[in-house]
């Protein structure tokens, strides 16, 4: 990114910052908070360009359906470097993985819904059997409650969810282009 930036920046303005006295790496640790801080940014920053399905410059010339599976599989190469880098989204190099990734991610919700409903609405058994295999994407949470047609207006939704006991899953049924989940999460 900062290469593509300065092929494109202008010679007035390249000409000033060349004339400045202004230690940029230094404000920058500043703004940071210290170097190890900026180090650990830059190291996050590294593992987003080095991984191509991180790559979002087709975002915008993508169908919805490509654009939710490619969603997917950047919520997987979140998950995956995070295990792989054993880090916690809490964690300073956990964030700025988030960060780095500069898009927001369906797995997101696990950390800012799913997580808080466990440790908040949770039994003591609930949060013991549960919590661990949240924090650790073992299973995920989904957030699905507005259709297209019916916004958050709960009691006119129109997707049912029934559970099929021989395959221990629910069947999932959203009869009308207007139950269509438009705004999905998980």
């Amino acid at each position: 990114h900062r290469d593509l930036c300065r092929k494109k920046m202008s010679a007035d303005l390249r000409r000033e910052r060349q004339r400045s006295k202004l230690n940029v790496e230094q404000l920058t640790n500043v703004f940071d908070g210290g170097e190890d801080v900026t180090n650990k940014r830059r190291m996050m920053v590294d593992v987003v360009k080095s991984d191509p399905v991180f790559d979002i410059s087709r975002r915008h010339f993508m169908s919805r359906e490509e654009a939710l599976v490619n969603a997917a599989k950047r919520s997987m190469g979140f998950v995956k470097h995070m295990r792989k880098m054993d880090l916690v989204p809490e964690s300073l190099k956990g964030r700025f993985l988030m960060l780095a990734l500069n898009d927001e991610l369906p797995v997101n919700l696990q950390h800012v819904m799913f997580i808080p409903t466990l440790e908040s609405q949770g039994t003591d058994e609930q949060r013991k059997k549960w919590l661990p295999l949240a924090l650790n994407y073992k299973i995920l949470g989904a957030y699905a409650q507005t259709e297209l047609g019916h916004g958050t207006f709960i009691r006119g939704l129109e997707t049912t969810a029934t559970y099929d006991p021989n395959t221990e899953e629910f069947v999932m049924n959203s009869p009308t282009l207007t139950a269509i989940k438009w705004w999905p999460g998980a």
